[in-house]
């Protein structure tokens, strides 16, 4: 009879998202140390294998955003784009409705969106690569949308429907400068 060799069990497949309340902090940052893991965005790892793409990067938000809540303006950028990691998640809440708590890690803004300018993204809700275009322009600093809009334009967003879109707000605030920032993009880039 042979003896038999031993042989060591294959270590279980890693969630798909980890954080340190799933593994313990020590275990959590041995697995980021090790290259086992990558950071997402906060807390948030995946296993260093897993490409990142707009669902992970929402669910790197999960515990900022309320249910009522929804991902937008720079952070929704990141979100879709995987360019420019915000310092701190932009949520959109309904005006005159309760803001979520303050965060150090959030800030809040009012905005009526309809149900058209919203995607799901894995449970987080997010603003459309349109809508986001959209805002980044009217609510950023012209220089910082121009930088924000190249990769939005990459995933999608079209100027000339932007520029429609606008038209449509006339007299609202942020307008003026979204159609400064918009008429400075060529054409050419949103197709």
């Amino acid at each position: 009879m042979r003896p038999t060799r031993w042989m060591p069990r294959p270590a279980p497949p890693l969630p798909l998202e980890i954080l340190p309340s799933d593994v313990g902090g020590l275990t959590y940052r041995a697995l980021v140390r090790d290259g086992v893991t990558r950071p997402v965005w906060g807390d948030l790892t995946v296993p260093s294998d897993v490409p990142v793409g707009p669902r992970l990067r929402a669910a790197a938000f999960r515990g900022l955003v309320p249910a009522r809540a929804v991902v937008g303006r720079r952070s929704a950028v990141w979100v879709h784009t995987g360019e420019h990691s915000p310092r701190r998640v932009d949520v959109l809440v309904p005006p005159r409705s309760r803001r979520p708590d303050p965060h150090p890690s959030r800030t809040t803004y009012e905005c009526a969106l309809p149900a058209r300018d919203v995607v799901d993204l894995g449970g987080v809700q997010v603003t459309t690569v349109q809508r986001t275009g959209l805002d980044v322009s009217r609510w950023c600093t012209p220089e910082e949308a121009l930088v924000l809009l190249g990769p939005l334009i990459r995933a999608g967003f079209d100027v000339e429907h932007a520029r429609a879109e606008l038209a449509a707000l006339h007299g609202y605030a942020g307008t003026l400068a979204a159609a400064t920032v918009l008429g400075s993009l060529d054409s050419t880039a949103s197709g």
